[in-house]
């Protein structure tokens, strides 16, 4: 979370606009003290945020810029990073992000997301230039951070004009390309920020597409600081420029006299979408800081980097809507009976294993979970990636109940004998996205079930090796790792057709079995 006085000056700092309005004579008066808008979330950071071993490191150079010929008597502070995987002889991508010192060496950790992500090659070679708002002064103060506040911040960030994206063509960007090699493809140059720095990474895009082709946008100020609540109308009288954005926000961000975060937002995604454009809002709960931002950037940078050139994202980890008509009407109807329903204790989250817990499973569900406000969000034939997109796109928003139940997998086996290792990382990814959407709930991950009537099934062994790989998952915090294949299958290791009729799908008595199996565990777990 948020250092408590670093949440209070990024609060002043970016929701207000503090002093920095003052030479637009806009009279703000700050609290002696403020407080996080909306109740705030520990969402846990994922191993994609965590150093790994074997992963080589990228290097981070600090530098000044003591001139301006956009914004004359300013000065600040910006950094490179350099990934290990960098060769002057093929041009790099490029991520540019606004509030640098947040990025670079804050809550979000990305040097650390890019050594990962580039390592995996689910994102390009990459340089990242992490800037500083402007300073009105003749010298820089003693360190990077919100205090003392840069005072040309809001005029950089808030306006609507080419002026900044301008400032980064002359007077940023010149300094970088002078010493390494950078594609000019706007494609493979990105933009991000917070708050008011995630508006002006929009506007920077906005207004140079031939510079940035991506945009993502942390807590973004689309509010009346300076006029940016009019994009949505702007949008949608404009020709539909060639960018992709990204969007986060929380549900319980700032409501001030400057307007509403999350309906700006809200606003933003509604008129990207209406022009058709390559949009995603990550919608999350709490309020104005970075938690959840932190919690969802490596999601966000696979998104925006899915198809550069030598990214090879794992199947299994791709996000992905089924075009099943079913499919999307059950997700809706799932959302609209959690909503009635209120209070969710205990959820169900999977396959078609779980979702038969609404047929063949039944009578089991009502003896043991009808008491407990559980719900079951199983859906036939889905992969690990469905369940992402599913939790990222309604699912678990506003959902924190006591225990959320997890098997899947045996459909990435099934579908395309899909690898072990790519399996296992996308279950990996499906509990990381279950603890960042709800970060107060405990997870138990059950192993896939045995498929396939003989210990030799090909299916049978694959599934056997990617819950030998995910039986880790249960060292992490708020997470239990449970296998109970055993209870389906002889001592010879047959699986039974009295249980699992096609030797995938249990029966009535299978699901009693299995309810069996897990109650001691789930009754502790739910205390």
């Amino acid at each position: 979370m948020i250092h408590a006085t670093l949440r209070t000056s990024l609060f002043a700092l970016c929701s207000l606009g503090a002093t920095v309005l003052s030479e637009q004579a806009v009279a703000v008066t700050l609290p002696q003290t403020l407080q996080l808008h909306g109740e705030s979330y520990d969402y846990p950071l994922g191993p994609d945020s965590q150093r790994q071993d074997g992963v080589p490191m990228g290097t981070v150079t600090e530098h000044e810029l003591l001139k301006s010929s956009v914004y004359p008597g300013t000065v600040r502070r910006y950094s490179v990073y350099v990934p290990a995987q960098y060769d002057a002889k093929v041009p790099a991508a490029l991520m540019v992000f606004q509030d640098g010192h947040a990025y670079a060496s804050g809550q979000f950790r990305v040097p650390v997301v890019f050594d990962n992500l580039i390592h995996s090659g689910e994102m390009p070679p990459t340089i990242a230039v992490f800037v500083d708002p402007g300073h009105v002064s003749d010298e820089l103060p003693e360190k990077r951070g919100w205090q003392p506040k840069p005072k040309n911040r809001s005029t950089e960030y808030d306006t609507l004009s080419p002026a900044y994206a301008q400032f980064l063509s002359s007077d940023l960007l010149p300094l970088i390309e002078a010493s390494y090699s950078i594609s000019p493809d706007p494609a493979l140059r990105a933009i991000s920020g917070l708050s008011s720095g995630g508006i002006c990474a929009f506007t920077a895009a906005w207004e140079r597409p031939d510079l940035f082709g991506k945009v993502l946008s942390h807590i973004g100020s689309f509010t009346n600081i300076r006029g940016g609540d009019a994009y949505p109308g702007i949008i949608r009288k404009t020709e539909k420029k060639p960018i992709r954005v990204y969007l986060q926000d929380g549900s319980t961000d700032l409501d001030n006299e400057h307007g509403s975060w999350w309906l700006g937002n809200l606003s933003l995604d509604a008129a990207l979408r209406y022009k058709e454009y390559d949009v995603k809002f990550d919608q999350g709960t709490g309020g104005h800081g970075g938690e959840h931002g932190a919690a969802v950037l490596p999601g966000a940078l696979r998104w925006l980097w899915r198809d550069a050139p030598g990214v090879t994202p794992k199947l299994a980890l791709v996000p992905e809507p089924r075009g099943d008509a079913w499919w999307i009407q059950r997700h809706e109807a799932k959302l609209a009976a959690r909503r009635a329903m209120g209070a969710v204790d205990l959820l169900m989250v999977g396959d078609s294993i779980t979702h038969s817990w609404e047929n063949g499973g039944r009578a089991v569900w009502d003896r043991y979970y009808a008491g407990r406000r559980a719900f079951n969000i199983g859906f036939s034939g889905d992969r690990t990636e469905h369940v992402i997109w599913r939790l990222q796109n309604g699912a678990a928003h506003g959902l924190s109940p006591k225990l959320a139940v997890l098997m899947i997998g045996t459909n990435n086996t099934g579908h395309r004998m899909e690898k072990a290792d790519h399996t296992a990382a996308g279950i990996r990814r499906v509990v990381a996205e279950m603890r960042v959407r709800m970060p107060k709930t405990k997870v138990l991950v059950l192993g896939i079930f045995p498929r396939g009537e003989q210990p030799d099934h090909r299916q049978r062994r694959l599934n056997d090796e990617i819950n030998s790989k995910i039986q880790s998952l249960g060292e992490q915090e708020m997470v239990t790792y449970l296998d109970i294949s055993s209870v389906f299958l002889d001592d010879e290791g047959v699986l039974s057709k009295a249980l699992m009729p096609d030797l995938l799908h249990p029966n009535e008595k299978g699901y009693a079995l299995w309810a069996e199996a897990m109650e001691e565990t789930i009754e502790r777990l739910m205390k």
